[in-house]
């Protein structure tokens, strides 16, 4: 049987969340969202949810032990990862256990304590982390209050990190990333390789759905190890991926709400739906033979993915829309992160949770007949300005009258809703 160079096995071996926001389940759904396949040794099950953990009872020795056996002895290991193991003597068998296999992709998120505060360590276990398992990780991912218990330091900012850093370097890790979550400013991590530091600059995201953000990230870093990334690079990457899965969190349950692990995988699923949409939208409008609406080259259809980190994120026509008489026109097919000046407008509206716009002439008429029709117009000088206006967040057909532009705005949720509005405009001709 021919094993395909396209899988990288991860082993999580880590705790259950009932909840499925942290834990061997957020690590699996992240190490399958980046394409890895995830095996599992499970060290403890949780009762627990987004408001905290109710109770944990661990798994016996001899079931890890067994757990353990069974994968290492028969798939290839390509990375792993640690979690929540709860008391000294499972941190150290699992500690054995990494060396007796040799699995030099190591990496430690030292699980000590859940989001709603409940401890997942206990205290005489810390030591037999940083007397065994440190010693024995590619890569540890301590957040601030993880270093401050592992080195005695309190830590405050960056300086202080560095220095924390540097003591767990002395414990055996090659690589050790303080991360900076609980700073009061924004949340930069700091990579230390025994010999340089890198800083991760970050902006905070205002939310409290973070659950299960550590085992997140050090289950990506895991995943890109697998796949040939080098330590830097790996880490890098996690980041990026934790910062989307943070930014578009999910509002579940009445407390922590998790993570987002699928952020790019509806997006790429969205794409055939988004250009089809728009073609559509053209198709409509091109039978229609509404030519004299818009202005060629700088009228749009735009569609944006459900999640936008980037302009790259947003399909339009290269070029715009052409006119000739009551004809229009595409040069190109619609495409992904076109540069054009409806971009900056589409970056605004998504904000206010509107994926879609066609812009046309700013004609009085057209306004009067939007009106009469019952969608409202709203009128701004600028682009940036649209952050002032009071528009409602509702995904309803709305009109906007950018008058330094003089183009017409009309968002909504896709762009065939928006070509039937135009559509039934033209008929009041």
């Amino acid at each position: 049987m021919k094993t395909s160079p396209f899988i990288h096995n991860v082993l999580t071996i880590a705790g259950s969340d009932s909840g499925g926001g942290a834990g061997i389940q957020a690590d699996l759904k992240t190490i399958t969202a980046l394409g890895g396949f995830g095996m599992t040794v499970i060290t403890a099950i949780t009762a627990q949810n987004t408001l905290g953990v109710v109770d944990y009872m661990p798994v016996p020795l001899e079931m890890i032990e067994k757990q353990f056996d069974a994968v290492a002895s028969d798939i290839p290991i390509h990375a792993a990862k640690t979690g929540m193991l709860a008391n000294p003597d499972i941190v150290t068998l699992i500690a054995s256990k990494i060396k007796q296999y040799s699995i030099n992709n190591c990496i430690v998120d030292p699980v000590m304590i859940a989001k709603g505060g409940s401890k997942l360590l206990s205290d005489d276990a810390i030591q037999s982390v940083i007397e065994y398992l440190l010693p024995v990780a590619y890569i540890v991912t301590p957040n601030i209050h993880e270093a401050e218990v592992l080195t005695g330091l309190s830590i405050e900012n960056l300086d202080t990190m560095k220095d924390a850093a540097k003591m767990i370097y002395s414990y055996g890790p090659r690589y050790v990333v303080v991360k900076g979550g609980h700073l009061e400013n924004d949340p930069s991590d700091v990579i230390y390789d025994g010999k340089d530091f890198t800083v991760l600059n970050n902006k905070r995201i205002q939310t409290k759905n973070t659950h299960g953000t550590g085992c997140t990230f050090s289950s990506a870093i895991a995943t890109y190890i697998a796949k040939g990334y080098n330590a830097i690079d790996a880490i890098t990457k996690a980041k990026d991926y934790i910062t989307k899965a943070i930014t578009f969190s999910l509002p579940l349950g009445h407390g922590h709400g998790p993570t987002n692990h699928l952020v790019d995988i509806i997006n790429n699923i969205e794409k055939i739906h988004v250009i089809d949409n728009i073609l559509k939208a053209f198709s409509m409008l091109h039978a229609a033979k509404c030519g004299r609406m818009f202005s060629s080259g700088y009228s749009n259809i735009a569609y944006a993915l459900p999640y936008v980190i980037t302009h790259n994120d947003i399909a339009m026509f290269p070029g715009g829309i052409i006119t000739y008489t009551h004809s229009i026109f595409r040069i190109k097919e619609p495409s992904f992160g076109v540069d054009h000046p409806m971009s900056s407008f589409m970056a605004r509206i998504n904000l206010m949770n509107y994926r879609a716009a066609i812009s046309i002439k700013n004609e009085i008429e057209y306004k009067i007949k939007a009106q009469a029709l019952g969608f409202p117009v709203f009128t701004s000088l600028h682009i940036d300005n649209l952050d002032e206006m009071s528009i409602p967040k509702n995904n309803k057909i709305i009109f906007i009258e950018i008058t330094k532009e003089n183009m017409l705005y009309i968002i909504g949720n896709t762009p065939i809703e928006i070509a039937d509005t135009i559509l039934k405009i033209k008929q009041t001709e």
